[in-house]
C-alpha cells in the first residue's frame, strides 16, 4: 500500500493504491476525495498518510474496516487498545521489530528494562499519535454514516459504536491537553541571532560560503522573501508576477487563496493556508524581484506560459521554466542547513519574523493590542484566532521575568 497523488482536469486527487497503482478500496477513495474534498490538496495528502498507517495496521491483523462497520461488529476495545499501542511507535518499528539481542540475559527485570528502553526510543511525537487516532475515529464515523444512516441502525448497534467512538475521542482529547510537556525558554530564539546573521550572509549570491553552484539569485530572493514578509512556503510557491505590486509604494505582495488554479501545472499545487492580505516588503528588495523576472526568469522559454514568479532552472527532468515545486524549495533549505550546521526550514523563518516583529513593535512603542491586530493581519489570521498566543506567552514570560527580577532586587535592598 502507498499514497499516490494524481491530477484529473487540473484537479488534484489523492488515493491509497496497491503495487499495481490500483485503489485498494472504493470506500477509502470516496472518503479521501469526497468527504475531504473541501480540504487543501496538501491537507488531504497528510490525512491520506495517516489513514495509510491505520489501514496497514488493520490489514496486518486481517481486519477489513469497511466490512466490520457494515456488519455492525466494528472493532473491539482490545483491538483498539492494541492499535493505540502501535500508534505510539514510529512507522516500521512494530512490536515484531523489538527484540532482545542479548539472548544470554536471564534476569527478567533486566530484560524488561531493555525492552522498555527500546520502545521509548521509537515513540512518536504526541501530534503524530493524535493524528493517527483522529484519522481512525473520523474514518469510522464516515463509514458508519455510509452504511447505517439510511438503514437507521438499531439502538444496540448505535450504543456499541458510540462507546467505541467515545473511547477514541477521550484518548484524542487527552493527547491534545497533555501533548506539550516542554517549557520553552522565553529567551531562546528559534534561530540564534549569530546563526541567523551567518545564514543571511551565506545565501548572498556573491558570498564565498554560498553552497549553490547555480540559481543563486533565485535562491537568495526565495529565502529573503520569507524572512522579510513572514509568508508561508505555499504562498511563496504560488506567488505570481501579477501579485507583485510594482507601482505606487512598490512594497506590497498580494497573498490569497486560489483553490485549484487551472494555470498551475504542478501535481502538488501550493496554496495560501490563511486568509487574503497584503504582505509588505522593502521597495529595494521588490526591485530585485523585478530584476530576476526581467533578466533571469525570461531566459527559460517555458516560463512564458505561466505567471508564477519562481521557476525551476534545472532541466535534468525537462522542467526548466516550470513553476518551482514545494519539494525544490525544501531542497534549497536542506542544502543551506547542511552548510550552516543548523536546521532551517521555511516555517521557522515565519517564527523568526514574529520574534523580530515583537522587538520592532516594542522599540517603536506600539500599543500591545494594536501590535497583535497588526500581527494577525500580517500572518493572514482571523481576528478570532488563538495562533498569536504562542508569541504573546513568550513576550509575557520575558516581561514577567523582568518584573520579578526588579521586585526581588527591591526586596533585597530593603532587607
Amino acid at each position: 500500500m502507498k499514497v499516490k497523488r494524481y491530477q484529473f482536469n487540473s484537479l488534484p486527487f489523492v488515493s491509497i493504491v496497491d503495487e499495481a497503482d490500483c485503489p485498494i478500496d472504493p470506500y477509502v477513495s470516496c472518503y479521501l476525495n469526497g468527504a475531504l474534498s473541501a480540504k487543501s490538496a496538501n491537507t488531504r495528502f497528510r490525512y491520506a498518510n495517516e489513514l495509510l498507517f491505520v489501514l496497514q495496521y488493520f490489514s496486518e491483523k486481517n481486519i477489513d474496516l469497511p466490512e466490520r462497520v457494515a456488519s455492525g461488529i466494528f472493532i473491539s476495545q482490545m483491538e483498539y487498545m492494541q492499535f493505540y499501542d502501535r500508534c505510539c511507535l514510529s512507522k516500521g518499528s512494530g512490536d515484531e521489530g523489538i527484540n532482545i539481542r542479548f539472548l544470554d540475559i536471564n534476569d527478567k527485570h533486566l530484560r524488561n528494562i531493555i525492552v522498555a528502553n527500546q520502545k521509548g526510543m521509537t515513540k512518536v511525537a504526541s501530534e503524530t499519535l493524535q493524528g493517527r487516532i483522529r484519522r481512525l475515529r473520523q474514518f469510522l464515523l464516515w463509514l458508519f454514516d455510509e452504511f447505517h444512516e439510511v438503514q437507521d441502525a438499531d439502538e444496540k448497534t448505535k450504543n456499541k459504536f458510540n462507546g467505541l467512538i467515545s473511547k477514541i475521542r477521550l484518548d484524542e482529547d487527552a493527547l491534545g491537553k497533555n501533548g506539550e510537556q516542554h517549557v520553552g525558554d522565553p529567551e531562546e530564539s528559534v534561530i540564534p541571532d549569530d546563526v541567523f546573521v551567518k545564514f543571511l550572509e551565506m545565501v548572498m549570491p556573491s558570498s564565498p560560503n554560498n553552497p549553490f553552484k547555480a540559481s543563486r539569485v533565485r535562491n537568495y530572493l526565495i529565502v529573503n522573501l520569507l524572512v522579510l514578509s513572514g509568508i508561508r512556503r505555499g504562498a511563496l510557491a504560488k506567488l505570481k508576477i501579477s501579485d507583485c505590486l510594482f507601482h505606487g509604494t512598490n512594497d506590497q505582495l498580494a497573498i490569497y487563496r486560489s483553490a485549484n488554479d487551472p494555470t498551475d501545472p504542478r501535481s502538488e499545487k501550493p496554496n495560501q493556508k490563511t486568509k487574503a492580505h497584503f504582505a509588505s516588503v522593502d521597495p529595494g528588495f521588490l526591485e530585485k524581484v523585478k530584476f530576476y523576472i526581467d533578466n533571469v526568469r525570461i531566459l527559460f522559454p517555458r516560463a512564458q506560459f505561466h505567471d508564477f514568479v519562481f521557476v525551476s532552472e534545472n532541466d535534468s527532468k525537462g522542467t526548466a521554466g516550470q513553476p518551482l515545486s514545494l519539494k525544490a524549495i525544501n531542497a534549497i533549505f536542506q542544502k543551506l542547513s547542511r552548510s550552516l550546521g543548523f536546521h532551517v526550514h521555511p516555517h521557522v523563518l515565519r517564527h523568526k519574523w514574529n520574534e523580530i516583529f515583537d522587538k520592532k513593535g516594542e522599540s517603536l512603542g506600539v500599543n500591545p493590542a494594536l501590535l497583535e491586530d497588526a500581527r494577525k493581519y500580517a500572518m493572514g489570521w482571523s481576528q478570532n484566532t488563538t495562533q498569536n498566543r504562542r508569541y504573546n506567552e513568550k513576550r509575557i514570560a520575558q516581561k514577567t521575568r523582568e518584573i520579578s527580577m526588579a521586585h526581588q532586587k527591591r526586596v533585597d535592598q530593603q532587607e
